[in-house]
């Protein structure tokens, strides 16, 4: 089961066609945004600190303005992140689409995941594409493609990569595939689901593996979940007749 916080949200729905940068048709977006706070607690009786993240949902116009809300005093570090999940048309076929894009960067940077889980009605149709941007500080940027896994099940895809080091100013992950009816009934609602899973501590490539992907999102397994700080969903729902 996947390991869920309180959350408080502000979801961005464009009820309208609009174009994507490749020509193809956007015909449902939901954005959500993130804050990660990483906070030190002091546990006497055992005299130790441990460093515990919580991740919230939050408005618009906080993670433009980066409001910090908790004491400075007891925050390691505050990040912020922005997922955004579309349906676009392509020529006879819809695509699904992801993006992750982080205002500021975690600190620890290991396996990370993105994925999208879909209905049974339809499936993958060729190979899912994930692409990751980044540009280092005095330094240059890079478009890369390269993963370490990858999860094709009946009702979710997801990427597993490394997440680049060093001292970053940007950083984009976009996961996309295009998907066929996998039924011969005519389908008149599409939900894509888009979730990202970001490790707060170093993990192992083969324990980063260790999920799968539904509509629900990405589920990692019991001795994988304490490694990672998953944030809720972004669904895109499209209405018509296919």
């Amino acid at each position: 089961m996947k390991r869920k916080f309180l959350w408080l949200f502000f979801i961005l729905l464009i009820p309208y066609s609009v174009y994507a940068s490749d020509g193809s048709n956007v015909l449902s977006e939901n954005v959500k945004y993130f804050k990660t706070i990483t906070y030190s607690v002091r546990y006497e009786t055992y005299n130790f600190n441990k460093l515990l993240n919580k991740t919230y949902e939050i408005t618009k116009e906080e993670y433009e303005k980066q409001l910090n809300l908790v004491p400075k005093s007891t925050t390691i570090e505050t990040t912020y992140k922005k997922m955004t999940t579309s349906i676009l048309a392509v020529n006879s076929y819809y695509r699904y689409k992801v993006e992750l894009e982080w205002k500021n960067m975690q600190k620890v940077r290991s396996y990370d995941t993105i994925a999208i889980g879909f209905a049974s009605s339809v499936k993958n149709l060729g190979t899912p594409i994930f692409n990751e941007e980044y540009c280092v500080t005095n330094g240059g940027c890079y478009d890369v493609s390269g993963y370490v896994y990858s999860y094709v099940g009946r009702n979710g895809i997801g990427v597993t990569f490394r997440v680049p080091s060093g001292s970053l100013d940007s950083m984009k992950q976009t996961l996309y595939f295009d998907v066929q009816k996998n039924t011969s009934s005519t389908i008149i609602t599409q939900y894509a689901y888009g979730d990202y899973a970001h490790a707060t501590k170093n993990i192992s490539s083969d324990k980063a593996s260790d999920y799968i992907v539904t509509t629900g999102g990405i589920n990692y397994s019991s001795s994988s979940i304490t490694y990672y700080d998953e944030i809720s969903t972004a669904r895109a729902t499209w209405h018509g007749s296919w």
